[in-house]
């Protein structure tokens, strides 16, 4: 029997659909930032069924969940959590299904998004579908997501609301209908239907064989050009246009995307010398390069923090002198209570009252530093002299500076590699900050002090490349305008 998971597939590829139930494998394994966020959506929705004490969990699978569904709803189950039904080839489980006092049935479907999602609406049309066609009267469904608005740690009495979705998922059962069968027939078929590649490749969901289906992709290709609208991007897919080299030179293009296309045919960077050497004319030494990572749970943890605010547990700090000398200076919080009261004592202690603080997208420190200085009162003065310093070295890679080879990115794991060749993110087992936060929550949970300390080891790699990265990248602009 196909599932709502398979459904949800099916609308954004047919071909996916087809390579995840009949394929013979090639799908990419989960990230450590994927897995995280399987555990951080089951952790949200244990904690929704707490909200519903009378609740009887359905732990059985296959046949045997049908089975033991039904035998709960006809001893007189009032709610049930993961509830099994089938109908016509298709098999749902209900996040929650709670009975009304009139004898028809509510649909809850748990979510961990702040907000009511387009896919969330399919998935819960889908199981709507297969209650009634069992004979399930359902007559209600309700979204329950994440509230952001008003739960504030520690009181989570507010941490979902509930919205009722009931019109959106009726009004969708019609095209429900259609797309089973069709799906149903995709499943059937000898190979998998051909269908071009585009955005759904990784929207909503990225897709685990998008390695397999982009093999003819050229590096720079129109996925590189920056904010090019998707209207633009399929009609070049409809036409086969992948390659920038492929682009009629009269296709509509705003001035930065034009420039970019112009780079990647040239061959060769853009590069204005005179923009670069002013930026760096106003860096002052000691000169800190600097950077945060932050961790943003659903289900806030620490003091004062709503639902997905960033708290940092990180941070790397390399200091060059007026006389060329390096030293860094780093912390990591390793154990589960809050990181932040012993990470802006070491931050204030590693980062003196003077001299530039260099970061990549500078917004995100600041952001981090001014919300840590409202937190901490007492060191606010301190933390918003660290803000006044700040100074964006990626704003050279979006004003002055653009290599074909950055494929249209300024992001410092594009920059890296091009202006220094001897260092990368590619042999890092924490390659990113998803994965960073990942990792970081795997440290401090597990009792094993051999995992905690590779952990450990990975996180002070990562955050120690991110700063040195800079100074490397720092060094070799002063030579370029020297």
């Amino acid at each position: 029997m196909l599932t709502k998971s398979d459904f949800l597939m099916g609308r954004q590829c047919r071909k996916r659909l087809w390579l995840e139930v009949q394929g013979s494998g090639g799908a990419a394994a989960l990230t450590p930032d994927q897995r995280h966020a399987l555990e951080q959506g089951q952790a949200v929705g244990r904690l929704a069924q707490a909200q519903f004490p009378q609740g009887q969990l359905i732990q059985a699978t296959g046949e045997t969940a049908l089975e033991a569904t039904a035998a709960a709803i006809a001893a007189g189950a009032t709610c049930l959590f993961e509830a099994a039904f089938s109908w016509q080839g298709w098999l749902v489980r209900c996040d929650i299904l709670q009975r009304q006092p009139q004898g028809t049935w509510t649909l809850i479907e748990v979510k961990g998004s702040t907000q009511v999602k387009d896919e969330h609406v399919w998935d819960a049309a889908v199981q709507w579908a297969v209650l009634k066609g069992a004979g399930v009267p359902v007559d209600q469904v309700d979204l329950m997501h994440i509230n952001r608005a008003t739960c504030v740690y520690p009181d989570l009495s507010t941490l979902f609301h509930r919205q009722d979705i009931t019109t959106d998922v009726v009004a969708r059962q019609p095209e429900v209908a259609d797309r089973c069968q069709q799906f149903q027939a995709v499943v059937a078929a000898p190979s998998a239907p051909a269908v071009a590649i585009g955005d759904h490749c990784h929207q909503p969901q990225r897709c685990s064989f998008q390695a397999q289906c982009w093999q003819g992709v050229p590096a720079a290709s129109i996925f590189t050009i920056p904010r090019l609208d998707k209207k633009k991007k399929r009609q070049l897919i409809e036409t086969g246009c992948w390659a920038i080299a492929d682009l009629a030179p009269d296709f509509p293009l705003s001035a930065n995307q034009r420039a970019y296309v112009e780079t990647v045919r040239r061959g060769e960077p853009e590069i204005d010398l005179q923009k670069i050497a002013d930026h760096l004319a106003t860096v002052t030494f000691p000169i800190h390069f600097f950077d945060f990572e932050t961790f943003n749970p659903a289900i806030p943890r620490f003091h004062g923090l709503r639902p997905y605010d960033a708290f940092p547990f990180q941070y790397s700090c390399h200091v060059l002198a007026a006389d060329g000398t390096v030293t860094h200076q780093d912390y990591l919080h390793e154990t589960a209570d809050d990181p932040r009261p012993p990470l802006v004592a070491a931050l204030l202690s590693h980062i003196g009252p003077t001299g530039s603080v260099v970061a990549y997208h500078q917004s995100f420190e600041a952001t981090v530093l001014k919300t840590l200085a409202a937190t901490f009162p007492t060191h606010g003065a301190a933390l918003q002299s660290i803000v006044d310093r700040l100074w964006d070295l990626e704003v050279i890679f979006k004003d002055a500076y653009r290599h074909p080879a950055c494929l249209g990115s300024t992001s410092i794991k594009k920059v890296l590699p091009v202006l220094v060749p001897t260092l990368s993110y590619d042999h890092l087992p924490v390659s990113n900050g998803a994965i960073a936060q990942a990792i970081w929550e795997a440290m401090v949970q597990t009792p094993d002090p051999v995992q905690k300390q590779r952990h450990r080891d990975d996180l002070r790699t990562y955050c120690h490349q991110d700063t040195w990265a800079m100074v490397a990248i720092y060094q070799v602009l002063q030579r370029l305008v020297a």
